[in-house]
């Protein structure tokens, strides 16, 4: 990792729970993940990530560590840092989105030319939309997303497509 893509804020803590040989609940896994540079100084922390809806939520397996597709295609949590000053693609996945400030402020910025500054506790509810995040501080931000696939939005008649243009 260069210094330039260096994450400034601490590698998110993630805890799983799951259950012991006589079903009672413990922790399966408490650690700190490393965030991974994902374009423009931004860094992305995959937390979880399950491959259908319900989830299986007896496997063992660490399921942050080995995401089988991405946004998920059951449910999905990451953790997205923003370095100072980061302007934000804009972008859609077909895909409902919880998203909370966890540090700094954001910039929320919609396809209709709509931005919305967002601080630390603020929830967005993303529902497949062009979106872009931006950080126009001189601090980093973070925000943590969950993601559960949707069906696509149809708009007068039309149903509007994912679009990753990075």
């Amino acid at each position: 990792m260069t210094e330039a893509t260096a994450p400034f804020l601490p590698p998110p803590r993630r805890v799983v729970t799951g259950h012991n040989a006589n079903g009672q609940a413990t922790v399966a896994f408490d650690s700190h993940l490393t965030p991974q540079p994902v374009g423009d100084g931004n860094n992305l922390t995959i937390l979880w990530s399950t491959s259908e809806h319900p989830a299986n939520v007896s496997d063992s397996e660490d399921a942050a560590l080995s995401p089988r597709s991405w946004p998920p295609t059951g449910t999905g949590i990451s953790a997205f840092d923003l370095p100072p000053k980061a302007e934000g693609v804009l972008h859609r996945s077909i895909t409902l989105d919880y998203v909370i400030v966890g540090k700094g402020s954001v910039v929320l910025s919609l396809d209709d030319g709509s931005k919305v500054t967002l601080n630390e506790g603020d929830v967005v509810v993303q529902r497949a939309t062009m979106h872009g995040w931006s950080n126009i501080t001189d601090q980093w931000a973070r925000i943590y997303g969950m993601m559960v696939p949707a069906q696509a939005p149809i708009v007068n008649g039309t149903e509007l497509k994912e679009d990753w243009p990075f």
